[in-house]
């Protein structure tokens, strides 16, 4: 079986109403999905593009594939698409480990889909949303919960998490224990600032806490996906190359770089909260952030949303 392979789907985008020679001579945008093999047994893929990473599980006893996150609007073909490379099963579970679109957009597009798992607090914010109203509102979340919830048995078992607001007030974790594998979706999107999206429940002054509360309760993980870092540079042993794939990886995310991006997020709140107690602005504190060397090689693009997002939470004392 192939380990390593590009699927593309297309799809016609019209630029206006009017039938004029720039329509005509407008080509098809591809959406492309990469997807490779996380477990020995290729019962677990990595699916990347298209938004918000995804994975998806091979459930051979129940005849079914198991999806984490569905990616951006008008992605579902594509992701299809891929899976189809690998497994002729329907989608017949889906896991959103938080509402945004990047990984809720494209619910509608999986019909058939007998179960849709989430955080009691990820279906609240996904029902106030256009998206999920009048017929598409099939693609909500029909299962919920508050803490804790497993699904399936021995080396399929997923346990879902909840560990309180961070980007989001539903954010959980994804762990197939016996494959020692973590998603942990934008809790941990990628080695940058900590995104807060306080209209959705997110907390920056809770978001340290609630990564130090995964960060001690789970156990046996090895390998982390992240919510958006792009999948780790693969190669071909001696042999292989010649069959199209790839089995041996560089450049994977562990669990100690989960542990690292917790302690880089408290760093980061409790230097922004010391900018706010000094009485500087959300610009002076984006500004002149004093953290430690050991983050320097962190992105700081999007401080100054994370910045005004904690000034928020804090009354914005510079005022």
């Amino acid at each position: 079986m192939k380990k390593f392979i590009w699927v593309t789907a297309s799809a016609l985008v019209v630029a206006g109403s009017g039938h004029t020679d720039a329509t005509e001579k407008q080509q098809p945008a591809l959406k492309t999905v990469r997807i490779d093999t996380l477990s020995v047994r290729d019962t677990l893929y990595h699916l990347s593009g298209g938004g918000g990473n995804t994975l998806a599980l091979i459930d051979e006893i129940n005849d079914g594939v198991v999806l984490i996150d569905t990616k951006l609007p008008d992605w579902g073909r594509a992701v299809l698409d891929a899976l189809e490379s690998v497994t002729d099963l329907p989608v017949t579970t889906i896991i959103n480990t938080h509402a945004h679109a990047s990984h809720a957009g494209s619910n509608p597009e999986f019909s058939g889909t007998k179960q849709i798992i989430a955080h009691d607090n990820t279906r609240a914010n996904m029902a106030r949303m256009d998206r999920y109203g009048g017929t598409n509102a099939a693609s909500l979340p029909t299962t919920t919960f508050a803490d804790r919830f497993s699904l399936l048995d021995d080396l399929d078992r997923i346990d879902l998490y909840y560990f309180g607001p961070a980007h989001t007030d539903g954010d959980i974790i994804v762990v197939f224990p016996a494959k020692g594998v973590a998603y942990v979706g934008d809790l941990f999107p990628s080695k940058s600032v900590p995104v807060i999206d306080t209209a959705n429940g997110g907390s920056g002054l809770s978001f340290p806490d609630t990564l130090a509360k995964a960060v001690a309760e789970i156990e046996g993980v090895t390998r982390v996906i992240t919510g958006h870092a792009p999948p780790p540079k693969t190669y071909a042993g001696r042999g292989q190359r010649e069959a199209g794939y790839s089995t041996r990886r560089r450049g994977r995310t562990n669990w100690d770089d989960f542990k690292e991006y917790a302690e880089f997020t408290r760093d980061f709140v409790e230097a922004v909260k010391a900018s706010a107690l000094a009485g500087k602005t959300v610009d002076e504190a984006t500004a002149n952030l004093t953290l430690p060397e050991r983050w320097a090689a962190y992105d700081m693009e999007s401080a100054r949303a994370s910045v005004e997002a904690i000034y928020s939470e804090l009354g914005d004392p510079s005022r």
